[in-house]
């Protein structure tokens, strides 16, 4: 009631002194103060991505003999955009991913795998393409890096020979899921973009074994191309 009464002890001084222009130079300024406010609020957005996975293991073969097609990486998150280009998302992915050493008889080995991933991530997002002085620009690219946690099962079809190690049990291995991507937003709340992600995880056994061999790496990690669609709520 007090900021009230001071409001309106203010307009009742600047009409009796007529100073009008000096009234609704105010009005103006605090105007576009709360529209700015208002266009720098934080965003709330659900989002959906889908696209294929590949697994960089110790396997032979190339992405596509590695039928990555066939493979799936499907994810649901929430995001959150701060007014400063900066955001954080939470996202939950169901991923399946193959490979083989078809080409070598003395291996004979291939494998199909199941996992379930939980990470938070930061985003930096950079606005792109022409902006107008009533309405920023739609297109943005964004860049991110986190951590998370990934619960794997691999189900193999081997030899079993010696000096290899195997484990089809479900393992649960930190990663560091990073990547970038590009976003377009529609004036119905609706988002669709692009995204590459590469997950580095903690674990050589994202394939089922460890082969003996000094050139073998030692981590495995997944990585792959998705759709992605958001619909912001708030």
């Amino acid at each position: 009631m007090f900021y009230i009464h001071v409001f309106i002890k203010l307009i009742a001084y600047l009409m009796a002194k007529k100073k009008i222009e000096l009234f609704f130079s105010l009005i103006f300024i605090f105007a576009s103060n709360l529209k700015a406010q208002m266009e720098n609020e934080t965003t709330s957005t659900i989002i959906l991505s889908l696209g294929p996975a590949y697994c960089s293991a110790d396997t032979k073969e190339s992405p596509i003999k590695q039928n990555i097609l066939n493979n799936k990486d499907i994810t649901l998150g929430f995001r959150m955009k701060f007014p400063n280009n900066f955001g954080c998302r939470t996202t939950f992915s169901y991923i399946t991913f193959t490979g083989s050493d078809g080409a070598s008889k003395s291996r004979s080995y291939s494998f199909s795998s199941k996992a379930w991933q939980l990470s938070v991530v930061g985003e930096y997002a950079i606005s792109i393409g022409r902006s107008y002085i009533s309405e920023p620009s739609r297109n943005s690219v964004y860049f991110f890096i986190g951590m998370g946690l990934l619960n794997c099962i691999p189900k193999l079809d081997y030899y079993n020979r010696a000096n290899y190690q195997y484990k089809t049990d479900a393992n649960i291995s930190p990663i560091i899921p990073l990547g970038f991507g590009y976003q377009h937003d529609f004036n119905n709340n609706f988002q669709i973009g692009v995204e590459y992600n590469l997950r580095w995880s903690f674990s050589d056994y994202l394939d089922g074994f460890k082969p003996p061999y000094p050139e073998s790496k030692s981590r495995d990690m997944l990585q792959g191309f998705s759709i992605t669609l958001g619909y912001r709520i708030m």
